[in-house]
């Protein structure tokens, strides 16, 4: 595995000519659960400099409405790439697109039951993550968020074999499993998004163009499939069991490491 280099080292000419920043949320936008204002006022400093800036998250339908509505963003990519939510600010009005059919997505919320009721019956400790309610496609699994006492590692693999057997993908987030069933991740929803804007991320003159910033396992396809990543410092306790690292990482974690990426980026712009 090569070490990521440092976010200092990110290219002066990569940083100007960057057109969009796709960005994962949870302990690398937030902080203890919490989107601290540093930041949030990076995320403003970013669309105001002429980014795109594309939150991709693994959070709910609920939570991706809110955020593509109330941040500067352009687009929230949800559930680990499901879908995703851009709202016309002049028109008033928000452009939902899903990767799976009504139909698909109803089988899967069936078969996941059976997920739900097994993680539940022989993972001691574990819990529904109480975003549950607000998600269209996924089953997230929590063992850090608001379980007391975060799960430890050999839970965590239990619930991802419970996943496995049952047939459904399973990708750990800094807090959450996610369970889902179709053939779809966060690269999936990104090609999408950018497809829709006749972008292909196949592109080299696009794949130059767009940068990602992550924190967790469930951001290696875009790791893998991106040239430009990086990641914020938190990243360290997972690299041993990644294949496909950030490029960059910055000095420090979470929230306060997604604002020295920013300011990395916007000082050469």
């Amino acid at each position: 595995m090569n070490e990521p280099r440092p976010i200092r080292e990110l290219p002066p000419e990569l940083c100007r000519g960057l057109e969009m920043v796709f960005s994962d949320i949870d302990d690398t936008i937030t902080e203890d659960g919490l989107l601290p204002p540093e930041s949030f006022q990076a995320l403003w400093d970013l669309s105001r400099s002429g980014l795109e800036v594309v939150a991709v998250t693994g959070r709910p339908a609920g939570w991706c409405d809110h955020i593509a509505r109330m941040w500067p963003v352009a687009a929230v990519i949800g559930e680990n790439g499901a879908f995703y939510y851009a709202y016309d600010r002049k028109r008033r009005r928000m452009q939902r697109r899903s990767l799976l059919s009504e139909a698909e997505r109803l089988e899967g919320r069936r078969r996941l039951e059976g997920v739900r009721s097994r993680v539940l019956a022989e993972v001691p400790g574990c819990g529904i993550a109480a975003d549950q309610p607000f998600r269209l496609v996924d089953l997230a699994v929590d063992f850090r968020e608001d379980v007391q006492p975060p799960l430890d590692s050999a839970a965590v693999e239990a619930i991802c074999r419970i996943a496995a057997e049952e047939g459904a993908v399973c990708k750990v987030s800094s807090i959450h499993v996610n369970c889902w069933y179709g053939s779809f991740d966060k690269v999936s929803g990104v090609r999408q998004f950018l497809a829709d804007r006749d972008r292909d991320l196949a592109e080299e003159r696009v794949r130059d163009r767009v940068l990602f910033i992550g924190d967790s396992p469930n951001d290696e396809p875009m790791f893998r499939e991106l040239v430009h990543t990086a990641a914020v410092a938190n990243i360290r306790s997972f690299l041993p069991g990644l294949t496909w690292p950030p490029a960059y990482i910055t000095t420090l974690p979470s929230a306060r490491g997604f604002a020295e990426a920013a300011g990395v980026i916007l000082a050469f712009r």
